[in-house]
């Protein structure tokens, strides 16, 4: 995994409050940045985004890192 691209699609997620807008601003698939963001979370073993149905917002841990 790219860390540098994972940690800019992060902070896309981040901005726009979803998995949705942050692929269309960095023209890429929603799976693609759903995956990286899954893969992420997992390589750090910590939960960095709170997914709600409506939107994602950046977990206690995810503000500590970003």
């Amino acid at each position: 995994m790219d860390q540098l691209l994972a940690l800019r699609m992060l902070l896309e997620v981040a901005e726009t409050g979803g998995f949705s807008k942050a692929a269309q601003r960095l023209g890429i698939a929603t799976s693609s940045v759903t995956r990286t963001m899954d893969a992420l979370e997992s390589s750090l073993g910590a939960a960095l985004l709170t997914r709600t149905s409506r939107r994602v917002t950046l977990a206690d841990t995810g503000t500590a890192n970003v």
